[in-house]
């Protein structure tokens, strides 16, 4: 009698152990999915961060051709709106010239502050 029941527990632990040695390699192998799909997000994430990137210092360099030729045509603007004889239209012609480098300026700060964080973000995303 002792035997049997020694056969059975014995037969009942046996079983659990194996069912269990089953659900761990189950689990092990769910969490080796979950991980090498979130790299794959990560990868893409990086990706996407580097094309925004490269856009943005496109942007940037357009602006800054924009931004070179501004004080050749400030300074003509300003002895045009003394000289002419259209004065107040070419002042406000003027005014309009200075909100629109003023509006250029803040886009580039933007752009250059953006890049500086991707480049950030990206620095951290290598390591």
């Amino acid at each position: 009698m002792k035997r049997t029941i020694f056969l059975c527990i014995s037969i009942l632990l046996l079983s659990v152990l194996s069912y269990s040695q089953d659900n761990i390699m189950e689990t092990i192998s769910s969490i080796d999915t979950e991980y090498q799909e979130l790299l794959a997000k990560e990868e893409e994430k990086k990706v996407e961060f580097t094309n925004e990137k490269a856009k943005l210092e496109e942007e940037l360099v357009k602006l800054k051709e924009k931004q070179q030729g501004k004080e050749k045509v400030f300074e003509k603007l300003q002895k045009d709106a003394e000289i002419r004889w259209h004065r107040d239209e070419y002042k406000k012609l003027l005014k309009r010239y200075e909100e629109y480098y003023k509006k250029l300026i803040i886009g580039i700060e933007e752009r250059e502050a953006k890049i500086a964080e991707l480049e950030k973000l990206l620095s951290i995303m290598s390591e």
